[in-house]
């Protein structure tokens, strides 16, 4: 008999501008990290995605592409394993309206967060160089 595993399965959005900067949020003021979140019971990433972008920036037209990164990490502050899955994305709209925790949000040359000890700034930056290649 196999023990049942639990991770918290999260869809994130990689979203660049035309210079090539990373769209970040700051949640609650302690991190950046992409936007996005927790799937709900029974949600696909893409309807993940377009509820949480709507959450978290005010923005309810988002175009969600396929998977280009994924990772599996334990969080010792919360005691959990995380499945940190990202999709290509876009948007039109870069008027936010915060909300669900979101305290800031910008684009970013990912470099900035290259020297970050939070674990997910250094999964951020982990992602964005493992879709560079």
């Amino acid at each position: 008999m196999y023990p049942s595993p639990f991770y918290r399965v999260v869809a994130k959005a990689f979203i660049t501008n035309q210079a090539g900067h990373v769209l970040v949020v700051r949640e609650s003021d302690e991190f950046w990290s992409l936007p996005g979140g927790g799937l709900e019971h029974g949600e696909t990433a893409a309807t993940c995605l377009k509820r949480e972008i709507k959450e978290e920036l005010g923005i309810s037209d988002i175009h969600v592409d396929k998977i280009v990164h994924s990772a599996t990490i334990h969080l010792d502050k919360r005691n959990i394993w995380m499945s940190w899955n990202v999709y290509a994305a876009t948007i039109e709209n870069h008027d936010f309206t915060f909300g669900d925790g979101v305290t800031d949000a910008k684009y970013i040359d990912i470099a900035e967060l290259s020297d970050s000890e939070h674990i997910l700034e250094q999964l951020l930056v982990e992602t964005y160089r493992a879709i560079q290649r």
